[in-house]
């Protein structure tokens, strides 16, 4: 499942997580740092669909297709309530927030 994290250093990101047993926490699997993770289950809201594109995906930014990155963190945008996407390029860090529609799927 997805959803959007409200707790401490995680606050607005989107992560993966599954419930424990008794459903009270979530135990967090994506992003990769915060994995294993439990958080109280008042501290995330559930998203209705996964987002587009995940934690280490390779994409391309439609503009500029020469330009690839990997997906790095992802967050929720409020005002548009749809995802944001950071990315990395040969280990840097692009200066810039992507939309979903501003990106596209790397084909190998």
């Amino acid at each position: 499942m997805w959803g959007i994290c409200f707790y401490s250093k995680l606050c607005h990101k989107v992560v993966a997580f599954d419930w424990d047993t008794e459903k009270k926490r979530a135990v967090l699997s994506c992003p990769e740092y915060a994995q294993g993770l439990k958080i109280p289950a008042m501290e995330l809201k559930i998203l209705s669909e996964p987002p587009e594109f995940i934690y280490g995906e390779q994409v391309r930014i439609a503009k500029q297709p020469e330009y690839t990155g990997k997906i790095t963190d992802i967050f929720w945008n409020f005002k548009y309530h749809c995802c944001e996407y950071y990315i990395a390029s040969e280990g840097q860090q692009c200066h810039r927030v992507f939309f979903a529609r501003e990106l596209m799927k790397e084909q190998f």
